[in-house]
C-alpha cells in the first residue's frame, strides 16, 4: 500500500516536468509583441525574405480558404504574393501569450487593408492564433493561423 502510495505522489510530479506548466509571461509577451512590430514593419517595407526569416525553418501557415504553407521558402513566397497585392498590415494587437517552456502561444486581432477591385482598398478585421518556438535566444513563428471576422457570403 505505502508503495502505491509514494507512486501516486510521483506521477503528477514527474508529469509536471515533462508537460510544464503554461502561464503568462510579461518577458515572452514583450519578444512577441516586439516581434509583432518588426514583422509589420517588414511586411509593409515589401521585405518578404525578412518577414519569412522570422519563422522556423519548418515552419506552418494556415492561411483562410486556402491550403497549409509549409517551410521558409513557401512561407516568402506567400507572403511576397500578399505584398505584390499591395496588402498592407495597418495593425497586430496581441490579447494574450501563454508561455509553456520553449513554446509559446498567443491570440490576437488584426487589420489589414486590400486593395479594392473596383480601385481604392477595404479593410479587413480578424484575429489570430500564432504557435511561437524559442530557437536559440529568439522567438520564431511555428505555426501561424488567422481568419476574418466578415461572414461568408
Amino acid at each position: 500500500m505505502r508503495k502505491l502510495i509514494i507512486a501516486a505522489c510521483l506521477v503528477p510530479a514527474s508529469a509536471s516536468a515533462i508537460y510544464p506548466q503554461c502561464s503568462a509571461s510579461p518577458g515572452v509577451r514583450a519578444a512577441v509583441e516586439s516581434a509583432n512590430k518588426a514583422f509589420v514593419n517588414h511586411f509593409n517595407s515589401a521585405n518578404a525574405a525578412a518577414v519569412a526569416a522570422m519563422y522556423a525553418a519548418d515552419a506552418q501557415v494556415h492561411p483562410p480558404n486556402s491550403a497549409t504553407v509549409s517551410g521558409r521558402q513557401a512561407i516568402q513566397s506567400f507572403w511576397q504574393n500578399l505584398i505584390n497585392a499591395r496588402t498592407k498590415i495597418v495593425r497586430l494587437e496581441t490579447s494574450l501569450v501563454e508561455a509553456c517552456g520553449e513554446t509559446a502561444f498567443e491570440v490576437g486581432k488584426y487589420e489589414l487593408t486590400i486593395p479594392a477591385a473596383s480601385g481604392g482598398t477595404t479593410t479587413d478585421h480578424g484575429k489570430y492564433i500564432v504557435i511561437w518556438k524559442k530557437q536559440g535566444r529568439r522567438w520564431r513563428l511555428a505555426h501561424d493561423m488567422w481568419n476574418s471576422n466578415r461572414t461568408g457570403p
